[in-house]
């Protein structure tokens, strides 16, 4: 599946928007972390692109991914609960 759907679809307020955004697919948080801020990229940034470029590429690791993802949304404030 070219998506890789979340377990659990979470819902962030990217930086500088104010629209809240759905991400139920992989290739939403890759959107997401494309217009992420330069000045924002930091480890846990880092941590959340590598291990979904891996999961999009070899289609596994969605999990892990996720769980990376999350927690840099959950990092950075963007989180929507």
């Amino acid at each position: 599946m070219a998506g890789l759907m979340l377990s659990t679809p979470l819902r962030v307020k990217p930086h500088g928007s104010d629209t809240i955004r759905e991400v139920a697919t992989l290739q939403d948080a890759s959107e997401i972390l494309i217009d992420w801020p330069q000045a924002r990229r930091g480890p846990f940034y880092q941590t959340a692109r590598e291990k979904i470029e891996s999961a999009l590429a070899n289609n596994e690791g969605a999990a892990q991914a996720q769980e990376a993802f999350t927690a840099l949304c959950d990092h950075a404030g963007l989180l929507v609960r």
